[in-house]
């Protein structure tokens, strides 16, 4: 997770996202502005490059994040040249080093991240010493620098890395430069398409002359390089000409490209699709039914994905990757849909079966989990790192986000919250438990219950909403929502003693029950949790957008260009499509 960045400076720098990232090497604070100045969009902070990078001082650090305004700054952690085996001492040293990084990262007006590498004695990364780093970062971003190309094996460290959820590698492909392992720069970005995989950053001699061969044989979207010559004065200092170069050349390569993604929520009955900017802005949508068959709603939803990028087209955009949400058990590292019961599905290769028939790029996750993201980033929980957003409609689900990454759990299904058990030996769930909270407070469970105590309402059998709209004057809907609320209470007591959360968000169209919800809510939980505070406990900010917004954040990791979003703001991602709605597929 990068730190909060000044929105304004992001928005500046909007069109440059465009293209390719560029990051550039530097190993003092005149290196630092003359890359911002050239139009670089992020640098490697260093000390003595002769000797491969060193961590920097902390006045060199501080000094630094006082300068710059919209460039982002990635610290090497490094305590000596030479090999990238250390010693415990040594990482002693430099885990200090990252706590210090952590704190000034934590009031930066800019994104701050730390580049470290380990390695064992037999070439793999040192699993010990990287979880150690990355627990001193407290959240920072690491970046494992050119230590990978000395590894044993380049796709099974890039696997351990995956798995200790480092945000990006430095790489040349294991060779000397980065035009001799293009190759293999090439698989391992091809490799990276999955959610929460590590970006490839391509280094290793990237010059303005060979930026965009290297970007079109690698399909990477990071470069880095080091632009340093001779002074005359016996040093080296950063040549804001050779960035400046750099820098057009990848605008040039990019130019012709408007890119734009697709998302895609899917629901039980329906998939709504819309075509979306780097900025954020809804070109365009569509909606399609998902009845019959598993097979068929694959089928279906290959098509919504086919129109948009005819209508992309149409409006001179590039489609650059797709983000799909859905219910059920997903395993989003996979792009695999386990288990989906309402659309038929079972270990379904959801992203590979949608990449292979558009050619796209594509993410697949779950759709509570994808839209706790977006309340995260841009709604409800916006500035906090642990969170509970929790959906609350036909059935119960909640997303957790613990010191600001996704919990998915050994089987990707945590945050099952609907099927805690919160009544011992009570009704029977369709899961086959007994005392599910879903049974006792979701849209179907209150709509049962009180169908089993009054079966109509004005002739009709009833709904959450015909409930919820007589707790003032019905008695047996006054006590289904009470005995309900105690319910969803105790789960989130549960929830709270477990992970420890800032603010729990409750999304969901039983969660829009206005006065009669949140205070009540509130008091029970409080009275639950005896001896610690309760959570601040808020209604979700961005609605029926928010599943729409996590895949549209999804489409662009997949399109290895996630620092897009980071500009987005809440009413640009809320606002209704610039152009007409694409007309759906029978």
């Amino acid at each position: 997770m990068t730190t909060a960045a000044d929105p304004a400076s992001l928005a500046e720098k909007s069109s440059a996202r465009a293209r390719a990232l560029v990051e550039i090497c530097v190993d003092d604070l005149a290196g630092v502005l003359a890359a911002e100045r050239a139009g670089a969009d992020r640098v490697e902070l260093c000390a003595d490059l002769l000797e491969g990078g060193t961590t920097p001082s902390l006045g060199m650090i501080e000094s630094v994040l006082d300068a710059v305004r919209s460039v982002g700054v990635q610290i090497m952690v490094r305590s000596r040249g030479g090999d990238f085996v250390y010693s415990d001492d040594e990482l002693r040293v430099m885990r200090a080093d990252v706590r210090a990084i952590a704190a000034l990262a934590r009031t930066s007006r800019v994104p701050v991240g730390i580049v470290f590498g380990a390695l064992t004695v037999d070439g793999h990364v040192d699993e010990q010493a990287l979880e150690a780093i990355r627990t001193a970062a407290g959240g920072v971003p690491i970046t494992f620098h050119k230590a990978f190309d000395d590894t044993v094996d380049l796709f099974d460290a890039y696997d351990t890395l995956a798995h200790h959820g480092i945000a990006r590698v430095l790489t040349s492909g294991g060779k000397a430069t980065a035009g001799e392992g293009a190759d293999v720069l090439a698989a391992l970005r091809a490799r990276s398409e999955g959610t929460r995989m590590p970006t490839v950053l391509v280094g290793g001699s990237v010059r303005a002359h060979n930026v965009t061969a290297l970007l079109e044989r690698t399909g990477a979207r990071e470069v880095h390089l080091r632009a340093q010559v001779a002074s005359g004065r016996g040093h080296l200092v950063t040549d804001e000409s050779v960035i400046r170069d750099t820098v057009l050349a990848v605008s040039e390569s990019d130019r012709a490209s408007h890119p734009a993604v697709i998302a895609v929520d899917i629901g039980g009955t329906s998939a709504k699709g819309a075509l979306v900017d780097i900025d954020g802005h809804v070109l365009n949508s569509s909606r399609i039914a998902t009845g019959g068959s598993g097979a068929e709603t694959v089928t279906r939803i290959a098509d919504l994905l086919t129109d948009l990028i005819a209508a992309a087209e149409a409006l001179g955009r590039s489609v650059v990757g797709a983000g799909v949400v859905s219910p059920g058990l997903i395993d989003s590292a996979t792009g695999t849909v386990r288990y989906a019961s309402t659309l038929g599905w079972t270990d379904v290769p959801l992203a590979r079966l949608l990449s292979d028939a558009t050619g796209l790029p594509v993410a697949v996750d779950h759709d509570v989990r994808a839209a706790g993201a977006a309340e995260g980033a841009y709604g409800a929980a916006a500035g906090s790192r642990n969170v509970v957003f929790a959906a609350i409609g036909t059935g119960v689900a909640a997303s957790l986000t613990s010191d600001g990454r996704a919990v998915e759990g050994a089987i990707s299904g945590a945050g099952e919250l609907g099927h805690i058990p919160v009544v011992p030996g009570g009704e029977l769930c369709a899961c086959g438990q007994r005392g599910c909270l879903e049974v006792y407070f979701s849209g179907a469970g209150l709509a049962r219950r009180y169908a089993a105590s009054a079966p109509l309402i004005d002739g009709e059998t009833p709904d959450a909403a015909s409930v919820i709209a007589r707790v003032d004057t019905d008695p047996v809907a006054a006590r289904v929502w009470s005995e309900g609320l105690d319910a969803l209470a105790t789960g989130l007591a549960t929830l709270t003693l477990l992970v420890d959360p800032e603010v729990i968000v409750l999304g969901g169209g039983v969660a829009q029950a206005g006065d009669a919800f949140l205070e009540p809510l509130r008091e029970r939980l409080t009275a639950a949790l005896a001896w610690r505070e309760a959570p601040r406990l808020t209604t979700a900010a961005l609605g029926t957008h928010a599943g729409r917004i996590g895949a549209a954040m999804l489409a662009f990791e997949a399109a290895q260009r996630p620092e897009v979003t980071r500009s987005w703001t809440a009413p640009v991602i809320l606002a209704e499509p610039t152009t007409p709605r694409t007309e759906a597929r029978s």
